[in-house]
C-alpha cells in the first residue's frame, strides 16, 4: 500500500515540474501536447487498471477498482491544461482522449475476436476477463467520463474568468487555485460515480449495492483529489507569469 502511494506522489510530482517547465519556456510548441500526452496517459491507465479490484485504506478500509487510483491524475492534468490554454482547448483535449480511449478498446475488441497462441489457451479466459468488457460497462464509462469531464471543464473555466483579476498576490493565488482545484474535482469525482454506476449496474444489483458502489467511490475519488490539490497549486504557482486565456 505504501509502494503504490509512493508512486502515486512521484507520478504528480513528475507530471507538475515537467508540465510547467514546459510550459513556461515553450507554452505555444510543447506545452500543451506533452499535457495532453499526459492526460491520456492517465486516462487509458484508468481505464486499463479499472479491472483489477483491490483493497485499499484511504483513512478507512474501502474495496475499489484500480481506475479509482488514478482518476484524480486526469482530474488535475484537464484543470492543468484548462489553467493555461482555457475552455476551448480543453474541449479539444477531452475529445481527443476520448477517441484515444475509444480506438484501445476497438483494438483490444479486435484482438479478442483472434484465436490465442496453443499454449496460451488456458489463459484466454482470464485476458477476456481483465481486459473485455461488456457493452453496457462500456456505455456507462464512456457517457460518465464525457459528463463529467465536460463538467469539470465549464465549471473551472467560468470560476477562472470570475476570480482570475483578483489573483494579484501570493495568497490570494494560492487561495483561489485551491478555491477552483477542489470545487471542480469534487464535481467532477461525484458526478462520475454518480453517472458510473447506476449506468452500468442499474437492474443488475440491487440498489442498496449501487449507491453504496456510488458512495464508497466517491469517497475515494474526492478524498484523493483533495490531497493531490497542492499539486496543482504548485503549478499554478510555478507557471504565475505565462500567458493564461480566460474565457
Amino acid at each position: 500500500m505504501l509502494l503504490v502511494f509512493l508512486f502515486w506522489g512521484v507520478g504528480l510530482t513528475v507530471s507538475t515540474l515537467v508540465g510547467s517547465w514546459l510550459v513556461r519556456r515553450y507554452r505555444d510548441l510543447l506545452g500543451y501536447p506533452v499535457l495532453m500526452l499526459f492526460y491520456v496517459t492517465y486516462i487509458l491507465a484508468s481505464n486499463i487498471l479499472a479491472s483489477r479490484i483491490s483493497e485499499f485504506y484511504i483513512l478507512i478500509p474501502i474495496v475499489v477498482s484500480g481506475g479509482t487510483i488514478t482518476f484524480p491524475f486526469v482530474a488535475q492534468l484537464i484543470d492543468m491544461i484548462n489553467e493555461i490554454y482555457g475552455r476551448r482547448m480543453t474541449y479539444i483535449a477531452i475529445v481527443l482522449a476520448f477517441m484515444a480511449n475509444v480506438m484501445v478498446s476497438a483494438f483490444i475488441f479486435m484482438l479478442s475476436t483472434v484465436p490465442p497462441a496453443p499454449w496460451l489457451v488456458g489463459l484466454n479466459d482470464a485476458w477476456n476477463y481483465f481486459m473485455l468488457q461488456t457493452p453496457r460497462i462500456v456505455l456507462a464509462s464512456y457517457t460518465a467520463f464525457l459528463v463529467a469531464e465536460f463538467l469539470d471543464a465549464t465549471v473551472f473555466a467560468e470560476i477562472k474568468r470570475r476570480v482570475y483579476r483578483f489573483e494579484v498576490s501570493g495568497r490570494s493565488i494560492v487561495k483561489f487555485a485551491v478555491f477552483r482545484s477542489l470545487s471542480t474535482d469534487l464535481i467532477n469525482m461525484f458526478v462520475d460515480s454518480l453517472v458510473f454506476f447506476p449506468t452500468a449496474f442499474a437492474y443488475l444489483l440491487p440498489w442498496g449495492v449501487v449507491w453504496d458502489m456510488v458512495w464508497y467511490g466517491t469517497y475515494a475519488k474526492v478524498l484523493l483529489a483533495s490531497i493531490d490539490t497542492p499539486w496543482f497549486v504548485m503549478f499554478r504557482v510555478l507557471t504565475r507569469d505565462v500567458r493564461r486565456v480566460v474565457d
